[in-house]
């Protein structure tokens, strides 16, 4: 970790320039993006009910190791009926956007079953007999509240008198 730390930045911009990979470092370690998508041939969905729901249960996993990194050192292990319950209340909350099977009673199972292949396939989670363990990686997949820079004073502001 003390050599990475001194030659972090030697060490990812000659990965950089060999692979073509771009560097994401954060608090938890370093990750190489493949923005090309030439290094798998999956990858995480986008569009749809089943990318959006992936990309749900990504950041419930995500929220759940962050809330357990500022309490326990051990690892965190999500029941799988608890990621389950979460689909089917989201499965509510968006369904006006999710297909309609979405909505079907015993959907959430195979909608969870789906996300958690593809977050396992990514290297995202790993599966036990417990129920899945968010691995650190994961973490990019947290919902920020949005950041909304001041607003310089303008032209349609409110006439300000002296």
């Amino acid at each position: 970790r003390e050599y990475l730390a001194r030659q972090r930045h030697r060490i990812v911009t000659s990965i950089e320039r060999a692979t073509g990979l771009v560097p994401e470092v954060r608090a938890e370690g370093i990750a190489m993006v493949d923005e090309r998508g030439d290094c798998t041939d999956v990858t995480m969905p986008d569009q749809g009910t089943d990318g959006h729901v992936t990309l749900l249960v990504a950041e419930h996993l995500a929220d759940r190791l962050r809330r357990a990194a500022l309490g326990a050192p051990h690892p965190v292990v999500v029941p799988i009926a608890e990621l389950e319950a979460r689909v089917a209340e989201l499965a509510r909350e968006h369904a006006n956007w999710w297909r309609a099977d979405s909505r079907e009673p015993g959907a959430e199972v195979g909608l969870t079953a789906d996300a958690l292949d593809r977050l396992a396939a990514l290297g995202l989670v790993r599966r036990g007999d417990g129920g899945v363990t968010p691995l650190p990686a994961i973490a990019r997949y947290r919902l920020r509240e949005p950041i909304t820079p001041p607003r310089a004073p303008g032209l349609f502001d409110e006439a300000r008198t002296p």
